[in-house]
């Protein structure tokens, strides 16, 4: 088996006990659970004496209801008498990567609030993400896309979408590309694609109704220790973003943040 994603993968295989053959001969370690980590090939040896369906998947919970299991059958084996109907219990195993499921990350800090709610399963994803500032000068902005992800991998998102924001500028300001920024009144909708870089940053260009073309580039989470993490993204439109949060429990971190438009800032975020 190999590994080619950058996050470790307990994989646990029902009713049987394998060997790892790591080159140690009869000193083979024998499990029912290795933990793969990231880009490496493992060789599993078992015997393959038993009958009926079993289970292999991934441990971590989230991971396999996202889809990381597959059932293996025994040919010619008797029929279960537990399971009436195979199809519909095999259907109903493998449509856990259809789920729909919410996160949301909101924070509260000094200079106005920012976050995002997300609806998604293995494919498709619903995010909105918004910043609200604490006066006209700092203003609010929202954005909503609608995608789905491409390919075996899932590194292209295409997406469509909308822009909604309001900031009260005292002069015109421009893009790199020259391109007058309207973030004193802006509502125009988008078309996009998102594609995962190394090191999971994430590189998005995207136009809109206004003729107006945008690449960014961000990441979210960088992990600077077991409990701090660090976030940036910047653009073409010369918007910027470094941020820190400190882990305290699972739903709450102690935050702080300097954004182009709002500033610096610090306070609480909720993660759910």
């Amino acid at each position: 088996m190999y590994n080619g994603t950058m996050m470790r993968h307990p994989m646990h295989l029902h009713g049987h006990f394998f060997r790892v053959l790591n080159g140690q001969g009869d000193y083979s370690p024998l499990k029912n659970v290795l933990d793969i980590m990231p880009m490496e090939t493992d060789t599993l040896e078992f015997a393959a004496t038993e009958s009926g369906d079993w289970f292999f998947h991934c441990h971590i919970l989230y991971h396999m209801m996202s889809g990381m299991g597959r059932l293996f059958s025994y040919e010619n084996s008797p029929a279960n008498p537990e399971v009436p109907d195979p199809k519909k219990g095999l259907k109903k195993i493998y449509a856990d990567d259809r789920k729909i499921h919410m996160i949301a990350k909101i924070g509260f800090e000094s200079n106005g609030s920012d976050g995002e709610v997300l609806f998604a399963n293995t494919r498709y994803q619903f995010q909105t993400e918004w910043r609200i500032g604490l006066n006209d000068k700092n203003g609010f902005e929202s954005e909503s896309h609608f995608g789905r992800y491409l390919g075996k991998m899932q590194w292209f998102f295409p997406y469509i979408g909308w822009d909604f924001r309001y900031r009260k500028i005292e002069t015109v300001e421009k893009d790199i590309f020259g391109y007058e920024d309207k973030r004193d009144n802006r509502k125009a909708f988008c078309v996009g694609i998102e594609y995962t870089l190394p090191l999971l940053i994430k590189a998005d260009a995207r136009f809109d109704t206004d003729g107006k073309f945008r690449f960014q580039l961000m990441r979210e989470d960088v992990p600077v220790s077991r409990r701090l993490r660090f976030n940036f993204m910047v653009n073409t439109d010369k918007e910027y973003m470094l941020g820190f949060r400190y882990v305290v429990t699972k739903y709450l971190s102690l935050s702080t943040h300097y954004d182009s438009d709002m500033k610096l800032g610090a306070g609480i975020t909720f993660t759910y």
